[in-house]
Order: C-alpha cells, then structure tokens, then sequence
C-alpha cells in the first residue's frame, strides 16, 4: 500500500474526503419512515441519518449509485400492515442525503437507484445504504458555491481558489457557456456539451436551495 493511499485512507476515516475506492456505506437502525409518516416520525428519521455524517466535511459533485438494503423479519413483512411499502420510503431517504448539510447535493446526482429488503432472524431491523461514486469529485463544503450561468443553470466552484485563478476560470465558463449554446443549436448530443460547463455536472437552480449562488460577475469579482 502506498504512503499517498495510506494519508488519503486516514483522511476519509476521519471524514475530510472520501474514500479513495469511490465506496460509503452507512447503516441505520430501525424501521424507515414513508411519504405517509407524520412529519415528526420523518424529521426524526433525516435527524438520525445525518447524524451519520454530521462530521463529513465535503459534499460529493458528480454521479452517485446508491443500493439500499431494508433488513427485517419476513413475518413483520408479511403479517402486519406496519411496515412501509419499500417504494415509499425512497423519497425521505434521498433527502436526507442531501443539502448543505447532507453527503451529496441534490438527488439528480443519482445515476442509478436499487432497493430491496432481506429477511433475517434476529429482530435488529435496519438499513444499508451503499454509496458508489467518483472518489475525486468532491469539495468542501465550505469551500464550495454556485455559479449560475445563462437561463438557470449553475456549477460548482471553489471558493477558496487562489485569486489568479478565479478570473481565468470565470472566463472559461462564460467562453464555454457561448461554445455549448452553438454546439446545442447544431444538435450536438447533451452528454457531449453538459461538460463544458466546468464540473462533473451542472444543476439547475431550484436543485441548489440552501447554497450560495453567485452570478458569473459576483464569482469574478471574489475577493
């Protein structure tokens, strides 16, 4: 193993960055809560996912797999009405990954999404989620602000760049803005052009409430 893996293993065991290998996994006990659950039972439940990584200081920019594994007894499954449809739970599980405070931005980072349950014998009922992503597509998350460039799409951006640096940048992204909008006139695939907007992915704007948004002048002009 090398000195460099060996410094980046204990950097994201102690939640600066992620892990080198691209994987997360987090375990939460108990029953998830549904749409359906009162909005106390739900908040209680973000409340405990997040205190999972209440220490992780960056948050993950690029595509996301996320597996997530519902462990239970099958009679409480199958023999009481009390448990949660699987497909309910989906929605307040993604939240709670996500925002200012959560491990990733927005759940349209989600490339792919499986649940499923398990039975086991023992009553410790729980959740499994199981992270795979692009382990160098990541900031601080105070470091990290938005730049919203024409109609309402926005990029991620250091905050903490050196100053040189900031306005070739801002002068990379408002070039690339005009080379994306001719290349979509042409009919270039999106795929193709969505890079040209300086990170791994662009959001739209109602996707990063909660964060600072700056505009392409603002981001220029930082001190």
């Amino acid at each position: 193993m090398s000195e460099e893996l060996v410094v980046d293993l204990e950097k994201a065991k102690n939640g600066e960055i992620p892990s080198p290998f691209g994987k997360a996994e987090y375990v939460v006990p108990g029953a998830p809560a549904s749409v359906q659950s009162k909005k106390a039972v739900r908040d209680a439940y973000l409340a405990t996912i997040k205190s999972l990584f209440k220490n992780t200081e960056y948050l993950l920019t690029g595509e996301i797999i996320l597996n997530v594994t519902w462990l239970l007894p099958a009679k409480s499954r199958f023999e009481t009405d009390a448990k949660a449809d699987i497909d309910n739970c989906l929605k307040p599980i993604i939240d709670a990954f996500t925002g200012p405070d959560g491990l990733f931005i927005d759940d349209c980072q989600l490339r792919g999404l499986y649940i499923c349950w398990r039975h086991i014998t023992s009553e410790k009922e729980r959740l499994v989620f199981e992270f795979e992503f692009q382990a160098d597509q990541y900031i601080s998350k105070d470091e990290l602000a938005f730049v919203q460039l024409d109609g309402a799409l926005c990029t991620p951006v250091n905050l903490n760049w050196p100053k040189e640096a900031i306005k070739p940048w801002a002068g990379m992204l408002k070039a690339n803005q005009a080379h994306k909008n001719l290349l979509d006139n042409l009919g270039a695939p999106y795929p193709a052009v969505a890079g040209f907007l300086g990170g791994s992915q662009p959001f739209h704007r109602t996707r990063v409430n909660g964060f600072k948004v700056l505009s392409l002048t603002e981001f220029a002009s930082s001190d």
